[in-house]
């Protein structure tokens, strides 16, 4: 009945797209790969060294902290040069782990026979949103208007010098600063809007397969009825979280420097920052986890009436009756023990997210914070709050 990878077509999740296809006419990528290392250092070039150059050549890439020079910009260099540049490289290491999920699910012998179409289906229907022009549209615009509501605001109080000029007509955006709106600041938000959009495809996809008619059993060793290396997905995640993190607590940097935030408020941020991350990883699962939870109820209830007839038979060869409704007439059949089949099923586990598959994650999530909470907090009293947090 197993059937083999070559019967379904492979999740390449980070492939397709207009974005991706205008990519592949520059050479950027090819049929064989992604070329992250190749596209990390063009992308990065494009939206921080850029706008390096042009400060350089302005003197505003040095000069003291209050002013907020180009270098010593904690915002830019988050968005531009660390997040862009990490958005890049996790996309490859995103699409080879959920590319493994998805072909384990084929060939883990997990899918009732009758359930091969439907799941081909799925996974079809998954990649066709994954190549919509549409969306990628929308993922461009929201970029736009997100870049479009920073040239309004670019020249609000305290802005970085590097960005705004200020003459006796007022202040105006330099020509870094509107290199970095139009092509810096957009390419980040499209970046992240592409990352976000794929991933609700991925949570589709996980929510349609989760309906299939499947081989689960509960009392499989792993844990989770044999779906346990799903819930291992978020580790793909690691680079991505960090981006974002670092994009977060860059924010927070800016807050604290400028007295706007208090030091104490970073162990709340961070512990806030992690609930949202769990969800984020989280709320794809919950499909398998609702069907674990039943498949767990079902058994235990079918496990325990076998219980019941295994017992009383044991009664009636020990005793020679029944002390309550005597079954003098049932059929004495060798029953198996269920009391080991039904203690391992009470231990199967609907939450395919655990501690530890979260843990790499968590640890990526608040390892920029911890950056920035160690040059306002002394070591000691920032490390319980860590700890804390890594507990949840």
């Amino acid at each position: 009945m197993a059937k083999g990878s070559s019967d379904h077509q492979p999740f390449l999740i980070a492939r397709g797209g207009p974005f991706y296809h205008l990519q592949r006419k520059a050479r950027l990528v090819d049929a064989t790969g992604l070329n992250p290392i190749v596209r990390a250092v063009i992308f990065v070039a494009v939206a921080w060294g850029v706008p390096l150059i042009l400060t350089i050549a302005t003197g505003t890439a040095l000069g003291p902290l209050q002013a907020r020079p180009f270098l010593l910009d904690p915002g830019a260099f988050a968005r531009f040069f660390l997040a862009i540049g990490l958005l890049v490289l996790a996309e490859t290491q995103i699409e080879n782990h959920l590319r493994e999920v998805v072909r384990q699910l084929f060939d883990g012998q997990l899918l009732a026979a009758g359930a091969w179409t439907a799941a081909k289906s799925a996974v079809a229907k998954a990649l066709k949103r994954r190549n919509s022009s549409l969306a990628e549209l929308v993922c461009f615009l929201l970029a736009v208007l997100a870049s479009w509501f920073l040239v309004t605001n670019i020249a609000s109080d305290a802005p970085p010098s590097w960005a705004v000029a200020i003459t006796d007509s007022g202040r105006s955006p330099t020509v870094a600063g509107w290199w970095t709106v139009i092509a810096s600041n957009t390419l980040f938000w499209f970046l992240v809007g592409r990352a976000l959009w794929r991933h609700i495809i991925w949570s589709l996809l996980l929510q349609d397969l989760s309906r299939l008619q499947t081989r689960l059993v509960a009392t499989h060793p792993d844990g989770h009825a044999g779906l346990g290396f799903v819930g291992k997905y978020p580790n793909a995640y690691v680079l991505f979280t960090v981006a974002m993190s670092c994009v977060i607590s860059a924010a927070a940097t800016h807050q604290v420097l400028h007295g706007t935030f208090t030091a104490s408020a970073i162990g709340t941020v961070m512990g806030f920052w992690l609930v949202l991350i769990f969800a984020y990883f989280g709320i794809p699962l919950t499909g398998f986890m609702r069907l674990l939870t039943v498949l767990k109820r079902q058994t235990l209830h079918a496990a325990a009436a076998r219980g019941t007839e295994f017992q009383r038979q044991t009664e009636r060869r020990t005793l020679g009756e029944n002390v309550f409704a005597n079954d003098d007439t049932a059929p004495d059949t060798d029953i198996p023990d269920p009391a080991k089949f039904y203690d391992a099923a009470k231990k199967l586990s609907p939450m395919l997210v655990t501690r530890a598959t979260l843990v790499p994650v968590s640890a990526a999530a608040l390892l920029p914070f911890v950056a920035v909470g160690l040059t306002q907090l002394p070591l000691k009293e920032l490390t319980p709050i860590v700890k804390h947090l890594l507990m949840l």
